[in-house]
């Protein structure tokens, strides 16, 4: 794939990304505004849970199914291997799984800290199953790069799950609570995107096609896709752990159980949706990135492998420095105009910064499993993991909840700078050393961006806070730019070489 074709697939996947996460992010201020602080933070702890469940599916084996698809993207009889196994895999794993856990109810006892999490947790088994079927019919398409088909597909699942909630809404007095109606909207759109993903999957397939035996790939994608499924588990096994021990912590100093958990989903369900905004991007990167560096290191291409990376790098940075002074300046307001909750501001502002390392830790993550360096992500991700732990056990004392945004930023800053590490390694990358520079140039930029914004906001306070935040968002970007321009860091991030 060329520059120019690469820079379309990015364009194309973020175009759905950024509508989806639209559509989304709208719908999560609704229904935080709906269920309010501390059943979100049931609703957060229920479903932290269920994606740890779903990481199992879908992570490494649509992985490795994309990569090995594209090896040959138009070998119809061996892509349909492919898939057959894969749907084998998948849903043998996701039937085990809700077998498991219906089973098992009584242990969940230990787990949830609020009896109200376990109806929610198994409202959702449904559309674990259809992600199973979802989620590998949609790494064939990865791995042929049909990022639109992708895109879409996404983009039909949200809007299912708005309009199945506002259906649901109509009938919420037959439910128990608030909560079982946007678990049940979850499912519902789950199970709809899946049989629309397997009817376009089934008008757009090829009908002419030998035979080769699936059974025989069975067992090299489950030994391929086991690593990166294990670092994934591993990260989302670190969310519930953290939503036990950090509302526990918080009681020890003093919190009441009520403010601790409200405290918890303000952070899970207000503050992470706005730090992960870059992310749409980034996941359009990686998205697109798998299937190109697979192909390159296949070809032994490795001066294009270089340069696709760096490119990569230097646009996740750019990304996050434009949201970053706006955080920092903004925060509050954007807090209580969003959440009518000041609280989700303040977080926000405190941790803007978690936005770069949180990216960067996705973006190599995702450039060493192309590079079948799966393990080497566990190791990476398992040595962050050792800071995030002891801050969450030990800060809330001193700095409350503050203390799990600053455990995220400190774990995912040494995974980070230990994946960059790993792929110099991998690439015999001797510009390594161009990527702090980078980081400091905008942070240099963003300063007075931030304060401008700052101050601006201040001076303007008598407008209406919704005319207040465009004026000021405004400047912020308006002078980033503008200063990016100056100092020639503004180029368009991705282009044709």
């Amino acid at each position: 794939m060329c520059m120019r074709a690469f820079t379309k697939s990015v364009l194309v996947i973020t175009a759905f990304a950024v509508l989806t996460r639209l559509i989304g992010f709208i719908f999560r201020i609704f229904l935080s505004r709906l269920l309010g602080a501390e059943m979100l933070g049931v609703y957060q702890m229920a479903l932290n849970i269920f994606m740890i469940l779903l990481t199992i599916i879908s992570t490494g084996l649509p992985l490795i199914l994309s990569r090995e698809v594209a090896k040959e993207p138009y070998h119809t009889a061996r892509t349909r291997s492919i898939m057959v196994a894969g749907l084998y895999i998948g849903v043998t794993t996701a039937l085990l799984l809700c077998v498991t856990v219906v089973c098992g109810q009584h242990l969940f006892d230990y787990i949830f800290t609020d009896q109200r999490c376990l109806p929610i947790l198994l409202i959702t088994l449904p559309a674990l199953i259809a992600s199973s079927v979802y989620c590998v019919l949609r790494a064939i398409w990865w791995g042929q790069k049909k990022f639109t088909l992708l895109g879409l597909t996404e983009l039909i699942e949200q809007i299912a799950r708005v309009v199945f909630f506002v259906i649901l809404l109509c009938f919420a007095s037959y439910f128990t609570s608030m909560a079982h109606v946007a678990a049940w909207s979850f499912s519902g759109a789950c199970v709809i995107s899946a049989l629309i993903v397997i009817l376009i999957f089934w008008c757009c397939r090829q009908r002419k096609q030998t035979t080769i035996h699936s059974s025989q790939l069975i067992k090299p994608i489950i030994k391929t896709a086991t690593p990166i499924t294990g670092v994934r588990l591993f990260s989302s096994l670190t969310i519930p752990l953290i939503t036990i021990l950090l509302p526990l912590r918080l009681v020890a100093a003093g919190w009441t159980n009520s403010n601790a958990i409200a405290h918890l989903g303000i952070i899970s369900g207000m503050t992470l949706p706005l730090l992960t905004v870059p992310s749409t991007v980034i996941s359009s990167l990686a998205t697109a990135l798998v299937p190109e560096l697979a192909n390159l290191i296949n070809q032994q291409q490795w001066s294009a492998v270089r340069r696709q990376i760096r490119t990569v790098l230097r646009f996740t940075i750019f990304i996050n420095f434009c949201f970053i002074p706006i955080y920092l300046a903004l925060g509050k307001p954007i807090g209580s105009f969003l959440y009518a909750d000041l609280n989700s501001g303040i977080y926000l502002a405190r941790s803007a910064w978690v936005m770069l390392p949180m990216s960067l830790s996705q973006i190599t993550n995702t450039t060493l499993n192309a590079m079948n360096r799966e393990n080497i992500t566990i190791r990476n991700y398992a040595i962050g993991t050792l800071f995030l732990l002891p801050i969450v056990w030990f800060m809330p004392a001193i700095i409350g909840a503050d203390a799990v945004l600053l455990g995220m930023g400190l774990s995912m800053t040494v995974s980070t700078i230990l994946n960059l590490i790993a792929v110099r390694q991998a690439t015999n990358w001797r510009g390594f050393g161009t990527i702090l520079p980078t980081i400091i140039s905008y942070l240099l930029i963003g300063i007075p961006a931030f304060i401008l914004g700052y101050f601006t906001f201040q001076l303007n306070s008598t407008l209406p806070n919704s005319v207040n935040l465009i004026l000021s968002g405004g400047i912020v970007e308006l002078a980033f730019f503008g200063l990016c321009w100056a100092t020639n860091l503004f180029t368009i991030p991705i282009k044709r070489q």
